[in-house]
């Protein structure tokens, strides 16, 4: 695997989204990339955090990683599974849930294996509930921009909030993309079940799909040839072991920001430091990236990024 230092970021042109655009701002700053040369297809994993009561944050985690390298990554996951009964019954690693037994046994091996045989960036990009909208001045302003644009352009009828939580998870992903492609010319998005890929009365999981190649086009100028979406493989734990990484992601850092910004008491578990320090760091083939962006008080929102150390975290905005 290599990593390129420096990756050729986008033009800031104003028909991006500030909230990109600060993104990228923050990416110039971060000193390595994955770079997929000679890699066939890249696959998306991406899970949400922070939805729930007391949460001071949501969190919004993607992993892109090498397609053609995830069968030993595989392998490596059926070994931990048949090491410590994670399929009889089975066990999904989830980080709502790291008091069983199994899973505290299996803990080390599973971090352990993702930085070694993942290739690829893991992201995390954290919003402070407080910021009403990150496309307009007003909660009411920004999620009525956004649903007339899609009921407009042919692509269903949202609920604000979820028209809202749909854009800021597909362009920070597009941007990644466009960024890592190489040249891949496929990709596969694989998301958590949600309300942003659920069908609805007036907009469905196709409208999903629609959205996210309209944004991609934003970014890239070069279409990809062969793309796919899909929601959890209810029958493939191992795909499912990929997708549980943005779910520690999205949950652990939540809580970090919800302890350290907005000093949230939280007692944390020996499982949870080993997933802090896990995120904290990166490997020779897993690189992670988190940005955060909080409630100003001279401006709309400040950015930067998250640095993590064990169960203490640091930010620059």
């Amino acid at each position: 695997m290599q990593f390129d230092k420096f990756v050729f970021l986008p033009k800031l042109e104003d028909t991006y989204p500030l909230y990109v655009r600060n993104i990228v701002n923050e990416m110039s700053n971060t000193v390595k990339f994955p770079s997929f040369d000679g890699s066939k297809g890249l696959w998306i994993m991406s899970d949400y955090g922070g939805e729930h009561k007391g949460a001071g944050f949501n969190t919004y985690s993607f992993l892109i990683c090498c397609h053609d390298k995830t069968p030993v990554y595989r392998d490596e996951c059926k070994k931990i599974r048949e090491k410590h009964s994670l399929n009889t019954p089975f066990k999904e690693f989830n980080y709502k849930d790291l008091d069983s037994q199994r899973v505290k046994a299996s803990l080390d091996d599973f971090l352990k294996i993702a930085d070694s045989y993942l290739h690829g960036v893991l992201v995390t990009v954290s919003v402070d509930k407080n910021i009403p909208s990150l496309f307009g001045n007003t909660k009411r302003e920004g999620q009525r921009f956004i649903q007339k644009q899609l009921k407009d352009s042919g692509l269903g009828e949202w609920k604000g909030e979820i028209a809202e939580k749909l854009m800021r998870i597909c362009h920070p992903i597009a941007l990644y993309l466009s960024l890592l492609r190489s040249k891949t010319e496929k990709f596969m998005w694989l998301s958590d079940n949600d309300a942003i890929n659920a069908d609805g009365k007036k907009r469905s999981f196709e409208d999903t799909r629609n959205i996210f190649t309209r944004v991609l086009a934003m970014y890239t100028k070069d279409p990809f040839e062969i793309y796919g979406f899909a929601k959890s493989f209810k029958d493939d734990p191992y795909t499912n072991d990929i997708l549980s990484l943005t779910d520690f992601a999205a949950g652990a850092i939540q809580d970090i920001l919800s302890s350290k910004v907005k000093n949230i008491d939280k007692s944390i578990s020996k499982e949870q430091e080993k997933i802090f320090s896990w995120l904290g760091n990166d490997s020779n083939f897993l690189m992670k990236h988190h940005f955060i962006f909080t409630k100003s008080k001279t401006d709309l929102w400040d950015v930067g990024k998250v640095n993590i150390t064990n169960a203490s975290s640091s930010f620059r905005g």
